[in-house]
């Protein structure tokens, strides 16, 4: 940095200027850059205003196998996160590196996560605490809970994180898949004990050829802390299965159905406490769903 004729370096600037100038850059660009560089700049990249919220999404993708992309995943998991792992709180990353993430760190401060294009099978493995094949028949899937609950996902995140949102990106194409993706559902509400904010984003070009919840105990889909629910499901029984009290804590409902029938219906929405005002719908003429938005008190 020149100045009047002279050379200031960047080195030589106070930590409050320095603070100034990297609060303007992305914290990505900051933690890559710097990061282990030296003890002041090291200093700066772990200032909580770099490491409380991090986002991981533009990293490219490991299956580009190619010299460069290993250069920047290996500072990634190898470096950056267990040096700031401790300090982080939301955390924003491609499914596909959910393993190099638990590898990198224990993330003790972490309360929201957001996965993104989250495989099936990575997700059965996140849920289930093993691979699964989608093809298989779901009679073989006879888990105990003492193993669901010592993966290393459900040990680390079981009791801290609030926040999930997870992008199942997979198209649902058979039978076999659909009862995958219903297990991976139901894992999540018994095994992630603190969660308050739930969004569960998957393909809806496939419907569901069942209810989910109809005939099974009000334990399933179980939570009382749970405030914000996205989540898909068959039809409207579903939905009053969801709210006959067993997510007590429920004021935001956002849900995807494959069926529905009338929900202006006096009745239901006084059995619902919904108020009218809150209640809207959209109709998806493209793939024939239903979606409702409306609060509960």
């Amino acid at each position: 940095m020149s100045t009047n004729g002279s050379t200031v370096n960047i080195l030589d600037l106070s930590d409050e200027i320095l603070l100034i100038i990297l609060k303007n850059l992305n914290n990505f660009d900051v933690l890559y850059s710097l990061v282990g560089v030296n003890k002041k700049l090291d200093n700066m990249a772990c200032d909580i205003n770099f490491t409380r919220n991090v986002d991981l999404i533009m990293l490219p993708s490991n299956r580009e196998n190619d010299c460069k992309t290993n250069v920047i995943l290996g500072r990634v998991f190898m470096h950056i996160l267990p040096r700031i792992h401790d300090k982080v709180e939301c955390l924003t990353i491609q499914g596909c590196f959910l393993q190099r993430l638990l590898l990198a760190g224990n993330y003790l401060n972490l309360r929201k996560l957001t996965l993104i294009n989250l495989e099936l099978k990575m997700a059965s493995y996140v849920f289930n605490g093993m691979l699964i094949d989608s093809e298989c028949s779901t009679n073989r899937i006879d888990l105990c809970i003492f193993f669901l609950e010592n993966s290393s996902f459900i040990y680390t995140f079981k009791h801290q994180v609030s926040d999930l949102v997870i992008t199942i990106s997979d198209p649902i194409k058979n039978k076999s898949m659909e009862n995958l993706l219903i297990d991976i559902y139901f894992k999540i509400f018994t095994l992630l004990t603190n969660l308050k904010y739930l969004d569960l984003d998957v393909d809806d070009s496939y419907p569901f050829e069942r209810s989910l919840l109809r005939d099974l105990p009000s334990t399933t889909c179980f939570s009382s802390n749970i405030v914000h629910l996205r989540i898909k499901m068959h039809n409207f029984d579903d939905c009053l299965c969801l709210l006959d009290g067993r997510l007590s804590q429920l004021h935001t409902f956002i849900i995807t159905l494959d069926y529905i029938y009338d929900m202006w219906n006096t009745t239901v929405r006084r059995a619902l406490n919904i108020r009218h005002d809150s209640l809207k719908i959209i109709n998806n003429l493209v793939n024939k769903h239903m979606y409702f938005y409306f609060s509960v008190y």
